[in-house]
């Protein structure tokens, strides 16, 4: 059997066969027609690829294998590194790509039980939505940023009163009144009259009433750092009109993402788990894939990146730290699960919450941080188990 082992790169790739008469030949090319023509010339009947995922350099080579009906494997970053350490000695593209063929040749029934094959349709429009998501946060993130620097000059006190920047309420009020002068000769009442009529009538009079006293009463005592014809005024509105566009179009993914795995077994079964939330499910699906091809939740952690990293020598034993060389966004949408779970405790039942808080009690004296990393692994046992049994999340059963 011939193995191919691609290092890929932005734009290029070098690669390594070996032939199953054992002989290596390395090339390289470029990830257009002409390059992946001469790819196409090494490809043989039979011929199995190996690469490791790489985001969306790694893409058009995944296409270009699909459309020609190759057979390959992705390895998940860290499941690479993990295989390639022993044979690794110098890091270099070329040597990469026979490390990976060599995996391919010595280690291809272990490659398929835990690497990410190719994936179907489903799951690669869940992974590009919940990538499109998290890039939307964070691009929301970053003029929210912008905003509050711009209040902190104009009117400070409304960073405090409003912890959610991006809220409808905050918006239109940072519009209407972001300096304080704005308010000059306004009553409470004529104030609160105005907001209310300018904003959504799904949002409680009494709510609008209570953060327009609190704005109104600050104003009378508040000193900016600008004047009330200053540009930032003109900038504060434009940052409230980037925000409320972002909101849309996340709030349009999210749907999406709920509506494409409402069907799928793993999503029922992930969500029903008291607190886990359909949103955070879905991303959860879509950074993961196929939650059943992992055989146990130790493959599932470290795919994650929250298996632990021990080292001992002599005498020194340094603690216990996740590798943290899996996906960080799976991992970041775990840690927001269980936050959401002991959000919520009050009005659920999970396993999960009892034990967070055991291990911040005597005699573990867990801090916060460690004690969600715990919490995930367990997480991730419910999930991997529920999974593989067909079960909904049953309280009574998860304690026992």
């Amino acid at each position: 059997m011939n193995i191919i082992g691609i290092d890929v790169s932005q734009g290029e790739s070098h690669a390594t066969l070996i032939t199953k008469e054992a002989e290596e030949i390395a090339f390289k090319f470029k990830h257009n027609k002409s390059g992946f023509q001469i790819l196409n010339s090494y490809i043989k009947p039979g011929t199995i690829i190996i690469f490791e995922t790489t985001g969306v350099y790694s893409a058009q080579l995944t296409t270009y294998l699909k459309n020609k009906k190759v057979k390959f494997y992705e390895l998940n970053p860290l499941e690479a590194k993990l295989r390639m350490a022993s044979l690794r000695r110098n890091k270099t593209d070329k040597n990469d790509s026979f490390k990976l063929a060599l995996l391919g040749k010595t280690q291809l029934a272990e490659i398929k039980n835990h690497c990410n094959k190719q994936s179907n349709s489903l799951y690669e429009s869940l992974q590009i939505l919940s990538l499109r998501y998290k890039q939307l946060i964070k691009c929301r993130t970053r003029i929210l940023n912008f905003l509050r620097s711009s209040l902190e000059l104009t009117f400070p006190e409304l960073n405090q009163i409003f912890k959610n920047a991006y809220a409808v309420l905050a918006l239109q009020v940072f519009r209407m009144y972001c300096h304080p002068d704005f308010l000059v000769g306004l009553t409470l009442k004529e104030m609160t009259t105005r907001v209310y009529q300018s904003v959504s009538r799904r949002i409680h009079k009494d709510v609008i009433q209570s953060y327009c006293a609190q704005v109104w009463l600050a104003a009378k005592d508040s000193y900016p750092a600008v004047p009330a014809n200053s540009l930032e005024i003109e900038i504060i509105s434009e940052y409230c009109d980037e925000i409320e566009s972002y909101n849309k179009e996340i709030a349009y993914i999210q749907n999406k993402l709920i509506k494409t795995t409402v069907g799928l077994d793993d999503f029922k079964v992930i969500s029903s788990i008291p607190g886990a939330g359909q949103l955070n499910s879905a991303l959860l699906l879509g950074f993961t894939g196929d939650i059943a091809r992992f055989d146990n939740y130790k493959q599932l952690n470290a795919f994650l990146g929250l298996d632990l990293n021990r080292y001992q020598s002599g005498k020194y034993i340094k603690g216990d730290t996740i590798n943290r060389r899996g996906s960080s966004q799976g991992r970041a949408v775990e840690t927001d699960m269980i936050r959401s779970m002991l959000r919520n405790q009050g009005k659920i039942q999970n396993h999960l919450i009892d034990y967070y808080y055991k291990l911040k009690k005597p005699p573990f004296n867990k801090h916060d941080k460690v004690a969600l990393i715990a919490c995930a692994n367990h997480l991730n046992r419910t999930i991997i188990n529920l999974v593989h049994t067909h079960q909904l999340y049953n309280y009574s059963k998860a304690i026992n």
